[in-house]
């Protein structure tokens, strides 16, 4: 008969008392909180967050709210099991999310605190271009795009306050949205689109842009892949730089190939 190990101490249960909890036995002496070190016993409540067993006295401690019935910051409705704390309130943890880009956020992880519709909500750092709301705290509210005063909804992009129609590709004038991918241009924001097609160097043998490192001759560029070794037909990969030669004024071969 096989013998379980306890997972707090790590010795056999020789016992025939013990408790089981989340599909694995303890020694009664084991199953204790994590923060004051008291026996918790087999029917009383408590708080089960990452492994970490916690009494109900010690989660009272770090949030008052523990056995009072909750509602969700987030949705408004009631919550029966799991929540979340952040900014102050309780969520559901599907709840608690970027006011921006809608990703779950974990309430240990970076984010900033916006107003929406008068209630207090998470931004997660990855949004790089931020979407401003009336009432938050900043101290200029000039659009750098039309340079009027800015009175309602704006984003903040570039150091700067825009008005949403303001924020807009600086070559093609199309409305940049600020869920999307942008660059900039002499300290202007472009598309993406426009970037490929107008300000980044296009490969000589498939037209299309190259981004990150090329293979460069003269006034041509190339994707690594779209030239061959002359000698062998193999394609060149990105590193390869030292290992490849020019002959003929025209041709690509490796080094280490002879002909």
């Amino acid at each position: 008969m096989s013998t379980s190990t306890c997972p707090a101490c790590f010795t056999p249960i020789t016992d025939k008392s013990w408790i089981l909890f989340s599909k694995a036995k303890y020694h009664k002496e084991c199953f204790t909180c994590h923060k004051c070190h008291r026996m918790i016993g087999a029917h009383e409540s408590l708080k089960h967050n990452g492994g970490l067993r916690t009494c109900v006295d010690c989660a009272k401690k770090e949030d008052p709210t523990v056995g009072q019935a909750k509602t969700c910051q987030g949705c408004g409705d009631g919550i029966d099991k799991a929540w979340v704390i952040g900014l102050g309130s309780t969520w559901h943890s599907n709840c608690f999310k970027c006011a921006e880009c809608s990703r779950v956020i974990d309430p240990k992880e970076k984010f900033f605190k916006v107003e929406v519709d008068g209630k207090n909500v998470p931004k997660c750092s990855d949004c790089k271009v931020t979407k401003g709301v009336a009432g938050l705290d900043v101290k200029e509210k000039v659009c750098a795009g039309c340079e009027k005063e800015i009175d309602s909804a704006w984003v903040v992009a570039l150091s700067k306050h825009w008005h949403h129609d303001c924020f807009k590709c600086s070559h093609c004038s199309r409305k940049i949205d600020s869920k999307e991918k942008f660059l900039t241009n002499l300290g202007k924001p472009i598309c993406m689109g426009c970037n490929n097609d107008h300000f980044r160097s296009k490969c000589t043998v498939c037209g299309k842009p190259i981004a990150g490192t090329s293979l460069v001759y003269k006034e041509s560029s190339f994707h690594h892949a779209c030239v061959n070794c002359y000698v062998c037909d193999k394609a060149f990969e990105v590193g390869d730089h030292e290992n490849i030669r020019v002959v003929n004024g025209k041709d690509f071969k490796h080094a280490d190939c002879k002909k």
